[in-house]
């Protein structure tokens, strides 16, 4: 195995692929993974390459969201990875935490969260108030910037942020630029308030 390969681990396949779309896929779309390299009726490897990992999302874009655009399937594949991160080991740990942190700690995090899940990728904050932020991804690990957005705002939403919603404003083929904004949520408690730490998602 050369060192410098780019590795998305199991917990990330099995956050998507097996917690969030396992109920969803056709026969054909597991077919056509396994064809791609990510057999579901087997065990997971530790890790698939990132080239593979494009080719299973853009698989389960076109089977569980068929007809849909692109951009508006890759963005609820974002959203269904945070969920389904959360239903996992490691997620359920991450995300109890989110649940009191609140928006703007939330993401100062990110950028250790993001590196949890492969063995290459940076997050950058550029800039961050209580209710907006600008994010530099270096690798928004697919072919086009919107699954960065869906489990971006899928996180803030976890995190109490009211009406989240994140945009690209500059993308490379690999790496983007976001612009976050969000509101205050109603039930968000006052800072340094600790809420009793509670599972998300049953």
């Amino acid at each position: 195995m050369v060192p410098s390969e780019k590795q998305i681990f199991a917990q990330s396949v099995e956050a998507l692929f097996v917690r969030a779309l396992g109920p969803y896929l056709t026969r054909d779309g597991r077919q056509k993974l396994k064809a791609a390299g990510l057999n579901l009726s087997e065990p997971l490897r530790p890790h698939y390459g990132l080239e593979q990992w494009r080719l299973f999302l853009d698989v389960a874009a076109k089977d569980v969201f068929p007809g849909q655009p692109l951009e508006a399937a890759y963005l609820e594949l974002g959203a269904r990875y945070l969920k389904g991160f959360q239903q996992t080991s490691v997620g359920r740990a991450s995300m109890q935490l989110v649940t009191h942190l609140g928006p703007k700690k939330t993401l100062e995090r990110v950028p250790y969260n993001l590196r949890a899940g492969n063995n290459f990728n940076e997050v950058r904050v550029e800039e961050l108030t209580q209710q907006d932020a600008t994010l530099w991804v270096k690798d928004v690990l697919a072919d086009n910037p919107f699954f960065a957005c869906g489990f971006l705002a899928e996180t803030l939403r976890a995190s109490g942020a009211g009406s989240p919603e994140v945009k690209p404003i500059a993308f490379d083929g690999t790496a983007a630029t976001y612009r976050l904004t969000w509101s205050q949520a109603k039930s968000q408690r006052p800072a340094g308030t600790l809420a009793p730490v509670r599972r998300l998602y049953g």
